[in-house]
C-alpha cells in the first residue's frame, strides 16, 4: 500500500491517470473502426504494467513514464487519425491469425 501512495504522489501518476481516462473516453465515445481495439490493447498494457510496478517498492519516474507516454501516443493516433487510415489498416480491422 505504501508503494501505491508513493506512486500517487509522483508526476507519473498524472500521466497514467490521463491515459486511463482517455481509454475510458475512447471506449465510451469513439466509434471509429479499430479505435476500440487499440484502446483495449492500451488498457491491457496499462493494467499489466501498473500491477507489476505497484508490487515493486522502488518508485522512480523512468519506470512508468515510458509506459504512459506510449499509451498516450497510441491513444492520440486512435483518436486523431483519419478514419480511412484506421479503417484501411488490415492489422487494426482484422484479428491476427496464428
Amino acid at each position: 500500500m505504501s508503494t501505491l501512495i508513493r506512486y500517487a504522489g509522483d508526476v507519473q501518476s498524472l500521466l497514467l491517470a490521463i491515459a486511463v481516462g482517455w481509454v475510458v473516453l475512447v471506449f465510451r465515445f469513439n466509434r471509429r473502426p479499430g479505435a476500440r481495439q487499440m484502446a483495449l490493447v492500451v488498457a491491457a498494457n496499462l493494467v499489466v504494467n501498473i500491477l507489476f510496478f505497484i508490487t515493486h517498492p522502488v518508485v522512480t519516474p523512468y519506470y512508468t513514464v515510458p509506459i504512459a507516454m506510449l499509451s498516450l501516443w497510441t491513444l492520440l493516433f486512435a483518436t486523431l487519425a483519419p478514419r480511412e487510415a484506421v479503417a484501411d489498416n488490415p492489422a487494426v480491422v482484422q484479428p491476427a491469425s496464428a
